[in-house]
């Protein structure tokens, strides 16, 4: 959706490491959430809890396998989550066509589908019912854009 198979990505502009100063919650975790190993990064915006259910990122959407820029953004994703516990909070839907389940993820005090977005790892991308960050995914897009990190850099595989 949107991305262009492009295997000469050298030279992208990409942000040195994950800032821990952006992203950070929205809005206060709930005292009752629970935790949840994440086992496997399946993709950008994809993952795999301990439990064997597959998460999918609401509102946010990676390059796909064997497209420009997948590798990091799962690499990006990897960093964020894989081996460590998060919290999931559903928007309305409860899964995708696929079985996956929508959330959105949080590291300790860390949104991750803003953190993907906001560092240009990921486009908002957001599907009617589940909208309730869709302004604040828009707004971190664009501010990528503007700083011309990841995805937008001027030399990622031509994607604008």
């Amino acid at each position: 959706m949107g991305f262009v198979r492009n295997p000469s990505d050298q030279n992208i502009k990409r942000p040195a490491k994950i800032s821990s100063a952006s992203a950070t919650l929205t809005r206060a975790p709930s005292s009752t959430s629970k935790l949840y190993l994440v086992s496997k990064v399946v993709d950008g915006d994809t993952i795999q809890l301990s439990s064997g259910e597959k998460v999918r990122y609401i509102g946010i959407n990676t390059p796909e396998r064997g497209y420009c820029f997948a590798k990091e953004a799962t690499e990006a994703n990897r960093r964020l989550v894989l081996n460590k516990m998060v919290r999931l909070e559903k928007d309305i839907s409860e899964t995708d066509k696929y079985g996956r389940l929508l959330r959105y993820v949080y590291v300790d005090n860390v949104f991750v589908n803003d953190r993907l977005v906001r560092e240009g790892y990921a486009r908002a991308s957001t599907y009617p019912p589940d909208v309730i960050f869709q302004a604040q995914f828009s707004k971190a897009e664009q501010e990528a854009r503007t700083k011309k990190v990841g995805l937008w850099a001027d030399n990622t595989c031509n994607i604008k």
